[in-house]
C-alpha cells in the first residue's frame, strides 16, 4: 500500500502554535481497537515489521520514532517522528495492520491533538538525557543540596495544605504543624540496593549492564552502562559499581561463540541469556548479589561453566581487594552469590526459587542497634543512615509507653516495629510478602526480642482478627505505624482504624505523598456510615531526605484521635509539635538509635 501524503503540519495550516511538548510530525492512526494498551499495540506493530527489522538488535520500533501513546479507552494511537519522511514510512507500515478485519487508517491530526498529546513523555526527556531508569535515581543531581531540600520542603507544605485545608484548620495551621526536614547523613553512594538490567547501548550492538534509557512505549530499550566513566551515578554505591563491572566481564567472556555465545537480553525480541543483576550491601560493605538469567537458552554444560566462573570471580581475592579499595571498608566482600532463572517479559513470580552459588541465602544489615536478615526480594529502605535518623524522630513523636500495643502495618522485614519494640508492651506486624515475614520472625529471634509477632497476609484481611483477638489489657493504648507501599492503604484498613476507639495515634510514613493525601480524609473527616468513630487530626509532620538527588522524600505524619466532640480547628488533643533538630536526636544515646547528624531545614 502506498503511503498517503502526511497531513499539513501546524505551521502549514497556521491554525495552531505548537507547544514545546508537541511535534510537527505527529501521526494519528485509527486502530478500531478501543481496549488495547500501547504495549499491545507495539506487539502488533512488531509482527507487521519486515523480518530483517524485526530481528535487528534493540532500536526504536519504527525509524525516527520519538514516542508512542494510546489511551486504552480510545481507538487512536499517536506517534511522533523526527522527520516527515520517517512519519510517512511508518504510516505505510501501520496501514497494513488490521483489527477484526478492519484496516488501520491514518486520520488527520486535529488542533486539540496538538494541544494535549504527549506532555508527560516530552517532559521526561527534557528533564534527563540519560533515560527513565537513571532519571529516577538522580533527577535532582544538578541542584545544590540546599535547593533540593528547599524544593522538598515546599512540596511537603503543599501536602500539608491538602490534608489540613485552611477553611477547616485556619490559614497558618498547616505550616505550624510541619516541623522541618531532616538531612540525610549520606548524600552520595547511599543506595544499599540497586537493580540493573542487561541489554544493548544506544548503538544497538554494544552489550551493557545498567539502566534503561526511555521505555519501550517511547520506542527504545537502550541501556546506559552503570559503570560509564563519563557519567558518575552519585546515588549508586561504589560496591555495586565494582560488582557490576566484574559481572560484565564474565558476560563478555561467555559471549564468545567458543564459550557458548550467550548474549545479553534483547527486550524487543524478549530473548537473551543475561537478564538482570540485583545488588545489596550492608554498612560493613558486605555484598549480596542475585543474577537473573534465561537458563533454558543455554546447554547444561555451558550453564554449569557459567556458574563455576561466577563463583571463581566473586570469591577471588582480586575482587575483594577492589571492594575494599572502593568502599574503604576492610570487611567489604561478597557474602552471598545467588542466581535464578526467568524466561519471557512478564514480572518475576514471587515464589521463584533462588540457587545459592556461594555464601548464605540472606544478607545481614545493621540498623538501630539491631541486625536484620534480608532475602534478595525483601523490602528494606535504600538509605540505612537516613532510616536511623527517621527512626529516632518517630520514637519521639509516637509517644510510646510500656502500656502501648504497636500495630506495625505493612511491616516488611520488621525494621520499624523491632526498633521500637523496647519502648512498648507488644508489637504486632502484618505483611503481605511471605519471605519478608519469615525474615522479620528470624530478625526478632536473632535480636532476642520476645514481645514482637508477625503475621503474613493482606492487612485488610488480617487486621480485624488481630484487633478482636487482643486481650482487654492490650487494647487500652494502641498506636498504629502505617508504612504502606506507594499505592497507599486499602480503605477497609482505614475504616477499621477509625472504628477502633482505643487506637489513639496513627503514624503514617509515606514515600509517595499522593497516597497520603488520598488516605488522610478517611481518618480525619467527620463520622459517616462507612467511617465510624471519632476522627483523627493531623497534629505534627516532618520529613526525612531519604533519597538525595531525586524528587522523592519520606514524610512522617502524626494523626491523633480528637477528644469527643472537639472541632478540628480548635482541637487541643496533642501537645505542640517538637521541632526537628539534630541535637535532640543525637543526645538520646540510650535509645540505641543512630541519628547520623541530621539537622533541620526551616
Amino acid at each position: 500500500m502506498s503511503a498517503p501524503p502526511p497531513p499539513l503540519s501546524a505551521e502549514g495550516r497556521g491554525a495552531v502554535q505548537l507547544h514545546e511538548h508537541s511535534n510537527a510530525n505527529l501521526l494519528k492512526i485509527n486502530t478500531h481497537d478501543t481496549y488495547s494498551t500501547a504495549g499491545a499495540i507495539k506487539r502488533l506493530i512488531t509482527k507487521a515489521l519486515p523480518a530483517e527489522q524485526r530481528e535487528a538488535p534493540p532500536q526504536p520500533l519504527l525509524k525516527g520514532l520519538i514516542r508512542i501513546n494510546k489511551n486504552p479507552k480510545n481507538a487512536h494511537v499517536f506517534m511522533a517522528f523526527e522527520t516527515p519522511e520517517d512519519r510517512a514510512a511508518a504510516s505505510a507500515v501501520l496501514q497494513t495492520i488490521s483489527h477484526r478485519g478492519r484496516m488501520w487508517v491514518e486520520v488527520p491530526v486535529s488542533s486539540r491533538d496538538l494541544e494535549l498529546t504527549h506532555k508527560g513523555g516530552a517532559k521526561r526527556r527534557r528533564d534527563s538525557a540519560y533515560g527513565e531508569g537513571l532519571r529516577k535515581l538522580m533527577q535532582y543531581e544538578h541542584l545544590s543540596m540546599e535547593e533540593q531540600l528547599d524544593r522538598k520542603k515546599r512540596h511537603c507544605l503543599d501536602v500539608m495544605r491538602a490534608i489540613m485545608p485552611p477553611y477547616v484548620y485556619g490559614d497558618d495551621t498547616f505550616q505550624d504543624r510541619f516541623v522541618g526536614i531532616l538531612k540525610s547523613p549520606a548524600t552520595e553512594g547511599y543506595r544499599n540496593h540497586v537493580n540493573l538490567s542487561f541489554g544493548f547501548c544506544a548503538d544497538g550492538t554494544t552489550p551493557a549492564l545498567g539502566f534503561q534509557e526511555g521505555s519501550l512505549v517511547e520506542g527504545t530499550a537502550a541501556i546506559l552502562p552503570a559503570t560509564l566513566p563519563s557519567k558518575d551515578i552519585v546515588t549508586m554505591n561504589a560496591a555495586a559499581k565494582v560488582v557490576a563491572a566484574a559481572l560484565m566481564d564474565v558476560c563478555l567472556e561467555f559471549r564468545d561463540a567458543a564459550k557458548g555465545g550467550l548474549d545479553v537480553f534483547n527486550k524487543v525480541k524478549a530473548s537473551g541469556f543475561w537478564r538482570k543483576l540485583q545488588v545489596r550491601h550492608n554498612v560493613k560493605g558486605e555484598v549480596m548479589m542475585d543474577v537473573e538469567v534465561d537458563a533454558a537458552s543455554a546447554t547444561a554444560d555451558v550453564w554449569a561453566a557459567v556458574r563455576q566462573r561466577l563463583v571463581e570471580t566473586f570469591t577471588s581475592e582480586e575482587l575483594r581487594a577492589k571492594l575494599i579499595a572502593a568502599t574503604g571498608l576492610s570487611t567489604a566482600t561478597v557474602v552471598s552469590l545467588q542466581c535464578h532463572a526467568h524466561t519471557g517479559i512478564s514480572s518475576l513470580p514471587s515464589d521463584t526459587p533462588h540457587e545459592v552459588l556461594y555464601g548464605t541465602p540472606t544478607l545481614t544489615e545493621y540498623l538501630a542497634g539491631l541486625c536484620f536478615e534480608l532475602s534478595p526480594t525483601a523490602f528494606f529502605q535504600v538509605n540505612t543512615p537516613g532510616m536511623e535518623t527517621m527512626l529516632a524522630k518517630v520514637t519521639e513523636v509516637a509517644e510510646l509507653s510500656t502500656d502501648t500495643t504497636l500495630l506495625d502495618l505493612c511491616s516488611g522485614t520488621g525494621s520499624i516495629g523491632l526498633a521500637l519494640s523496647k519502648y512498648v508492651k507488644r508489637v504486632i506486624g502484618i505483611e503481605l510478602v511471605e519471605s519478608a515475614v519469615s525474615n522479620a520472625r528470624r530478625n526478632a529471634q536473632q535480636n532476642g526480642i520476645t514481645n514482637a509477632e508477625f503475621h503474613c497476609g493482606r492487612v485488610e484481611h488480617m487486621l480485624p482478627s488481630v484487633i478482636t483477638s487482643l486481650p482487654a489489657e492490650d487494647r487500652g493504648d494502641i498506636i498504629v505505624i502505617l508504612d504502606p507501599p506507594r499505592a497507599g492503604v486499602n480503605s477497609i484498613v482505614l475504616k477499621w482504624i477509625r472504628g477502633m476507639d482505643t487506637i489513639r495515634r496513627v503514624v503514617y510514613i509515606s514515600c509517595e505523598q499522593t497516597a497520603l493525601v488520598r488516605d488522610c480524609p478517611g481518618l480525619t473527616k467527620h463520622s459517616t456510615k462507612a467511617y465510624r468513630g471519632t476522627p483523627f487530626e493531623v497534629t505534627a509532620a516532618f520529613a526525612v531526605d531519604l533519597f538525595p538527588h531525586t524528587h522523592h522524600v519520606e514524610m512522617v505524619t502524626v494523626l491523633t484521635r480528637r477528644p469527643e466532640g472537639a472541632d478540628a480547628s480548635t482541637s487541643e488533643s496533642a501537645p505542640p509539635p517538637v521541632p526537628v533538630s539534630a541535637e535532640s536526636t543525637a543526645q538520646d544515646e540510650d535509645k540505641a538509635v543512630a541519628n547520623g547528624d541530621g539537622h533541620c531545614v526551616v
